[in-house]
């Protein structure tokens, strides 16, 4: 083996050295960087981990609740700690110079006649250099600050600066010497005249000068600056408080009690929002208010509040289908989306009020669409409808935003799929309208039950009731349906023109430039030629969607499944001689019906139905039953190479010093038993010997106080026994008076 500290003298020898090979040399000083990384201190900030919703919630309440105390605050003209950050000041400061109304337009900037006027020449005289205005007097000398005369009228203060001459009486033939200094009293005598006294930069000082020795010193350029500097942010400061103020008396307020009817919130709404943004602003205020996650006694107004909000978009939508968007400045459908986004941060807070409301609300589109369906026949008037209102089914739609629509089970989405499975089935069909809801009813099952790969027959019949509708043979217009509802409305002369209002939009640039047909939910849309179109191309649509996402997931029950999509699909003859359809719609049929060929595999053999899957053979690890040996005839590697008597020697020997460290572990355990309980009793006796000896002291100690008393009252507590002298003395008070002495 090698020496190591023999190796490592002899390196540390060869550093000092300083005959290290290469190698050496290149390790050291790979170890001293690597040293230095080791020490080296740490400059990366640590990361701030992810708030909780509850610390969010706080901080947007606190932020809001600021923001409200600011408005106050400029509201009563309070500006204390006021950055007016939020107020910008767009006004031009810039000092522009004002042009003289004598002044040519067309003259330079920076050019005027006074400037010739006040033009001051240097001359050379026999009081040195001095300045010469146009006219030949001497206004100074060079290098002299130009000095300002004090006006009689005029009344210093005190700290203005000024220039004073120094003893001014006493000085010799009108030798005068002038210092800088600044003023540090002003005197008023009753006649009227007035004296100061001035502190000199050079730390004298003199009292009483007369106005005509003190002069005011002009200020300079920087301090004229200053000024104009401070002006300026004073008058920018005043306007941006003007703004200010006039900015929290017009802005919507940044809190709100909670509004638990739903005319108190448009209430609330009349008096702060001018537009449907304002609307949206301030229902999120109020729940950014008023959150559960801030204080857990707002559940029930929330509760409360959680349903206003859904009235509120029953209500919104409703006025979409009568009066659209309504323009940027209500922005309706921006509304729906805001309040979308409420309602799920509301079920995040609080899931169990969230679906009880929710609740509540389909039990009561479920009862009044049952009364509905009863009123329907009774009805005379040509408008009534059984289909809910165009806010009920939009908030259907929010639906699926607020909760999840993949579990198999949901206190709020299965009793929302199985009103619109009802929807589908049962409600009659009178109008355009009414069909147009049926397929946005449609839409909606297809769309809860996509991801979790879910069937509704009543969702493919309806759509493919409405694709038998625009059949190229009338018969097959009528006769097929697979929903009653859709069979006795196709009996209507309105609907029995549909493939010909279809037909009729076929034109002859369409090729170049064709247009995708849509529908809406508004009633102005909806009452357009081009509906019907918009209704065809719709149904297709959702039915490639429901085909391609049902693929491979029923067990190969899609012939069976799609057969009443397929008997629809091939009555429509896209290219029939009489009413021929848009090239626009003859490509979807074509779609369409690839997509069917595609999953339903008419081109192979029908495999039988299955109720369930086939069970697949999963590999499982094969199960031995475990090869038990005679424990006799064990043997333990170190007893190999060992006779018999050997081996079982041996084995006594281990058994032995096992049984005795087994009884050894046992009386270590008896013995602490044993003494956890001697130990025991032994406190028990010292506790009672304990409060034995303190009764006692406490009642000698007791019979020590009542002899001290018995002492200081002379005798007063005394009963029984003794002599008569001292009952005498007792009851005379001279008890424990010697005679000639005191107390």
């Amino acid at each position: 083996f090698r020496d190591k500290e023999k190796e490592i003298q002899s390196y540390h020898k060869s550093r000092r050295e300083g005959t290290l090979s290469g190698a050496d040399k290149d390790m050291d000083d790979w170890d001293k960087e690597m040293r230095g990384y080791q020490f080296m201190e740490r400059k990366v900030a640590a990361t701030d981990r992810t708030k909780t919703p509850e610390e969010v919630a706080k901080e947007e309440a606190e932020r809001l609740n600021e923001l409200e105390t600011r408005r106050l605050a400029r509201m009563n003209g309070e500006y204390v700690d006021d950055d007016f950050s939020d107020i910008s000041d767009d006004e031009n400061t810039d000092q522009r110079k004002k042009v003289r109304l004598d002044e040519n337009p067309e003259q330079l900037d920076g050019v005027s006649d006074d400037e010739d006027e006040n033009e001051v020449q240097t001359r050379f005289t026999a009081d040195g250099l001095v300045n010469v205005d146009k006219n030949g007097v001497v206004v100074g000398k060079v290098g002299e600050s130009k000095q300002a005369t004090l006006d009689p009228q005029q009344v210093l203060a005190v700290g203005d600066r000024v220039t004073a001459c120094y003893r001014a009486k006493e000085q010799f033939d009108g030798q005068v010497s002038w210092y800088d200094g600044a003023v540090s009293k002003v005197y008023r005598a009753k006649d009227g005249s007035i004296t100061y006294d001035v502190d000199y930069d050079d730390g004298d000082f003199e009292n009483g000068i007369e106005p005509q020795h003190v002069r005011p010193v002009e200020k300079t350029s920087k301090e004229i600056e200053k000024e104009e500097s401070e002006r300026q942010e004073d008058h920018s400061l005043k306007r941006k408080r003007r703004k200010a103020t006039e900015k929290a008396r017009t802005e919507m307020p940044f809190v709100f009690e909670v509004p638990t009817t739903l005319d108190a919130l448009h209430d609330m709404i009349g008096e702060h929002a001018r537009t449907g943004g304002d609307a949206s602003l301030l229902i999120e205020r109020v729940y950014a208010s008023n959150s559960v996650r801030l204080d857990r006694r707002n559940t029930e107004k929330m509760q409360n509040f959680y349903d206003v909000l859904l009235r509120r978009f029953i209500a919104v939508g409703d006025a979409i289908s009568q009066s659209g968007d309504g323009g940027a400045i209500l922005g309706r459908y921006a509304q729906l989306d805001a309040l979308t986004q409420t309602l799920y941060k509301m079920a995040q807070d609080a899931p169990d009020s969230a679906g009880a409301v929710w609740a509540r609300r389909l039990g009561i589109f479920q009862s009044a669409h049952a009364k509905r369906l009863r009123d329907v026949e009774m009805e005379q008037d040509e408008d009534f409808t059984a289909w809910p209102t165009t806010g009920t089914l939009l908030v259907l739609r929010a639906l699926g935003h607020v909760f999840p629509v993949t579990d198999r089970r949901h206190y709020v989405v299965t009793p929302a799929l199985l009103l619109l499975g009802q929807l589908v089935a049962h409600t009659p069909v009178y109008s355009l309208e009414d069909l147009t809801k049926g397929i946005f009813c449609a839409g909606l099952l297809i769309d809860y039950t996509t991801e979790a790969k879910r069937c509704v027959p009543e969702a493919y019949a309806f759509l493919a009731g409405v694709v038998r509708m625009f059949a190229a043979n009338k018969r097959d217009r009528r006769v097929g349906h697979a929903c009653a509802n859709l069979a006795a409305a196709s009996e209507e002369e309105e609907f029995l023109s549909l493939r010909k209002r279809v037909a009729m939009l076929s034109t002859e640039g369409e090729e170049e430039s064709p247009a995708t047909p849509s529908i809406s939910l508004e009633s102005e849309v909806i009452d357009s030629s081009d509906t019907p179109a918009g209704i065809l191309f719709a149904s297709l649509s959702l039915l490639e969607h429901a085909i391609q996402s049902m693929a491979g997931s029923i067990q190969s029950a899609e012939r069976e499944l799609f057969a009443e999509v397929s008997e629809s699909v091939l009555a429509l003859s896209p290219k029939d001689r009489i009413h021929p359809l848009p090239h626009t719609f003859v490509g979807k049929v074509s779609q369409l019906v690839s997509t069917l060929s595609q999953v339903c595999q008419y081109d192979t053999p029908r495999a039988p139905l299955h109720r369930r899957a086939a069970v697949k053979k999963k590999q499982v690890i094969q199960s031995l039953a475990p090869r038990i040996e005679n424990p006799e005839k064990y043997s333990l590697c170190k007893d190999k190479g060992k006779g018999a008597a050997q081996v079982a020697a041996d084995r006594m020997r281990r058994e032995l010093k096992r049984e005795k460290k087994a009884i050894s572990r046992e009386l270590r355990l008896d013995a602490a038993f044993v003494e956890s309980e001697r130990r025991s009793e032994q406190t028990k006796k010292d506790d009672a010997a304990k409060a034995k000896r303190h009764r006692a002291h406490a009642w000698l100690q007791s019979e020590q106080a009542t002899m001290n008393q018995q002492v200081a009252q002379g005798g007063g507590l005394l009963s029984g026994g003794g002599m008569g002298a001292a009952r005498a003395k007792a009851k005379s008070a001279k008890l424990g008076i010697k005679r000639g002495g005191k107390f």
